[in-house]
């Protein structure tokens, strides 16, 4: 649950794993300062030294409500993802990163094992495969701005320099941890393995506008203004360039030991 002050509003970016988050509260930092309850280092600690059941950037809605009143935050959002591709990430992460699946579990075997566990380990996975809607305040309370992985992260940039009032920040967003191919090759959810989904994600299919056949949501992107577009564009330009690209490697690097 990353927090963030923007002058005087206290912003909410409610992060959903294996939806770009760490890009998101990257950007925040370097425009805003550091941000509150935000542990990159939460799963490194010995189980006995941590002090909730997952990293504070992955907590739910209900949880956070447990100890923040409704209406403390001045803003609340997100982004989210097709939940077949965020499934995918997910299998992905544990199975190669983490080595939480056992060895020779098919991906469909995996979808089955979590919405088994659902009921008895709710924050399994550091919370990796709960559904992205649980994460939000309830629909129908209160406001929060949804944007779609799949169109991108600049649109997040002029929402926030309309909550900052001025237009201080990097013209791009990064974006970090992406997954590399795996050795084995790409993994194509067969007609089974999406229909699972379907099932076990129903309420982020019906609220986030995907649909199982279509890898891009029904909302339309958001209209980017042509200055900003061309700001965008000039930013991602000079990203490129070497010298650049090493002193973001070493920010990142830098952002990893601070946690």
């Amino acid at each position: 649950m990353p927090i963030s002050r923007i002058g005087p509003k206290l912003v909410y970016f409610a992060h959903v794993p294996k939806c770009a988050g760490s890009s998101i509260e990257n950007y925040l930092r370097e425009r805003f300062g550091r941000l509150a309850l935000l542990d990159r280092q939460h799963l490194s600690r010995p189980p006995s030294d941590r002090w909730s059941c997952t990293s504070p950037q992955h907590i739910d809605w209900v949880s956070l409500m447990r100890m923040f009143p409704e209406d403390f935050f001045s803003e609340v959002f997100t982004v989210v993802r097709h939940p077949v591709g965020r499934a995918v990430s997910a299998y992905r992460f544990q199975s190669e990163v983490e080595g939480t699946v056992t060895e020779g579990m098919s991906f469909a075997d995996w979808l089955r094992d979590v919405a088994a566990q659902r009921s008895v380990d709710p924050h399994r996975f550091d919370n990796h495969s709960r559904p992205q809607t649980e994460f939000l305040p309830p629909e129908g309370t209160l406001p929060c701005t949804v944007f779609h992985l799949e169109h991108g992260l600049d649109a997040v940039i002029p929402y926030l320099d309309e909550l900052a009032g001025d237009q201080g920040g990097p013209r791009a967003m990064g974006h970090v941890l992406q997954a590399k191919e795996p050795t084995s090759g790409p993994l194509t959810p067969t007609t089974e393995e999406i229909a699972l989904i379907a099932e076990i994600y129903a309420a982020d299919f019906a609220r986030f506008g995907y649909v199982p056949d279509s890898k891009k949501p029904l909302a339309p992107a958001p209209d980017l203004s042509p200055e900003f577009a061309a700001s965008n564009a000039a930013a991602r330009a000079r990203a490129r360039r070497p010298v650049n690209r090493l002193a973001s490697r070493v920010r990142t690097k830098v952002r990893k030991w601070q946690g």
